[in-house]
């Protein structure tokens, strides 16, 4: 009997030490942790229109395939009704909007901002997300920043990375852009600043018109933040489509799609990096 009790104690050491080897504790809490996002089989939304000077019906080209390629679920649309839409929206992971400018509907805004405060991410870049609905105070406070100036034109610049470790930039370093605009934002000074533009020239302005004397100062350029149960990404690169062939923008740009996409998957990250402290 004493013996039996041995081989039977032996035994349970080595199936134990065997399912460590295969699924280590720090592993399972790690995994507990961090995840992956992904778009694959994930409901999007790509909702363009508006101002037809940052190619709105271009980036659909450009975008479509790439979401489909990582197995999302895209449906097109050219018009905000169908932010009215409860059905669609309710089904909705994920909504992309490149629309700069233009009005929306009181039933429209609260179809949209009703899907994100539910967990439906919002995801966008440049005008199509950062100056939409000037009129519609609400929407801009659920982005994060509004566009106010875009200084000195299409410009050479510089974006610097700030938050190395978040996943959406991890391993992306400071990269260049080439004659596009340098967007100057009104920003929500709580939001999770992953990248920023520094003012680096002398002169922004035509001769006589240096109200605001900006050389020096920097602007965030790429963030995320929480609203309600909803993850926002926004980049304010992107004036050109041809932006997204530097490979850090459009790196970055679909790893924030795939982070928004994940908000009813997920608990929501602490997104609050407020600039001001006491």
């Amino acid at each position: 009997m004493k013996m039996l009790s041995l081989n039977c104690l032996s035994f349970s050491i080595l199936i134990f030490f065997t399912l460590i080897s295969l699924y280590p504790i720090d592993a399972i809490s790690q995994n507990e942790k961090e995840y992956t996002p992904s778009l694959k089989g994930k409901n999007v939304i790509y909702v363009y229109g508006g101002w037809k000077g940052h190619h709105p019906s271009e980036s659909v080209d450009l975008m479509v395939p790439k979401l489909k390629a990582e197995g999302a679920h895209v449906k097109v649309f050219d018009t905000l009704s169908v932010y009215s839409d409860e059905k669609i929206m309710a089904e909705t992971d994920l909504i992309i909007q490149v629309w700069t400018m233009g009005k929306i509907t009181k039933d429209q805004f609260k179809g949209l901002q009703d899907a994100v405060m539910n967990g439906t991410g919002f995801a966008g870049w440049h005008g199509g997300m950062g100056d939409a609905f000037r009129d519609n105070l609400k929407f801009q406070f659920m982005v994060g920043g509004q566009f106010a100036f875009h200084p000195g034109g299409k410009i050479d610049h510089s974006i610097k990375i700030v938050d190395k470790e978040d996943p959406i930039t991890r391993g992306i370093e400071d990269f260049d852009l080439k004659k596009t605009e340098q967007y100057y934002m009104l920003i929500d000074p709580n939001i999770k600043v992953l990248a920023i533009s520094e003012f680096v020239r002398e002169k922004y302005e035509k001769p006589g018109k240096q109200e605001n004397k900006i050389t020096g100062s920097t602007m965030p350029v790429v963030w995320k933040k929480n609203f309600g149960k909803g993850r926002i990404f926004y980049s304010s690169i992107g004036h050109n489509l041809t932006d997204f062939d530097v490979p850090e923008v459009m790196k970055m740009q679909m790893r924030g799609f795939r982070w928004a996409a994940e908000g009813k998957y997920h608990p929501a990250e602490n997104a609050i990096s407020p600039v001001y402290v006491p």
